[in-house]
């Protein structure tokens, strides 16, 4: 049975999602504010974290961010309601997996919330993958580039390893939208952008190329001459 973890300082709405999650034969533990979220979390593993962004003691952000920085990569969904894009991509950056208005439908939110954890067990089921200079160790979460360790987000690692389990092709930003969020918002697109503009940073302008109009690749031999 899959296990979710539920925070939200509304009783009304915790029971509300406490009944979906049931009825969608989750095993579902309730909290009401940040700081028990956390501690649950950090003693008990899940499936899933939803999370209110505006909790008593810890925001739902703040508990991903130190969630985040534990090691901690179980997919996160935060309920917000409000309509802020900066926020969202603030958020998304820092480790959220997807973010969902309060008035968004309950069997949508399950919906996204099963597709999350079954791409969560498809990267947990891979393998290390050696490219050189470059390093990943699927089952750590850890990427080297020259013996040097990587400090990538939860983002920035999975965008990493979707691109090298799809390098024989060009992977359209649409097709990254797909795989991450399962569908296309405007803030969404952005985020790709600076995800992807990150991630290559941090790999020092190699390994990715970009096909105008078409997408991105992974290529093991690619180095950004100018």
């Amino acid at each position: 049975m899959k296990t979710i973890l539920i925070a939200d300082d509304d009783v009304a709405i915790l029971a509300l999602l406490a009944y979906t999650f049931e009825s969608a034969d989750f095993s579902v533990s309730l909290v009401e504010n940040g700081k028990q979220a956390l501690e649950l979390a950090t003693k008990q593993g899940f499936d899933l974290i939803l999370l209110d962004m505006m909790m008593p003691e810890l925001s739902g952000l703040a508990v991903t961010k130190k969630l985040r920085e534990t090691g901690n990569f179980t997919p996160i969904i935060i309920l917000t309601a409000r309509d802020d894009d900066e926020l969202k991509i603030t958020g998304i950056n820092s480790g959220v997996d997807d973010y969902l208005d309060k008035t968004t439908p309950q069997r949508e939110i399950v919906a996204r919330a099963n597709a999350l954890i079954r791409r969560n067990q498809t990267y947990q089921k891979s393998e290390c993958a050696d490219f050189g200079s470059l390093k990943i160790d699927l089952n750590q979460k850890m990427v080297s580039l020259a013996d040097e360790q990587l400090s990538l987000s939860k983002r920035e690692f999975n965008l990493l390893i979707f691109l090298v389990k799809n390098r024989d092709k060009i992977v359209s930003r649409e097709a990254i939208l797909t795989e991450f969020w399962g569908q296309t918002q405007d803030y969404e697109t952005r985020v790709v952008d600076v995800t992807v503009s990150n991630l290559r940073k941090k790999l020092h302008n190699q390994f990715i190329t970009t096909k105008r109009g078409f997408g991105y690749q992974f290529n093991e031999n690619y180095t950004k001459t100018n």
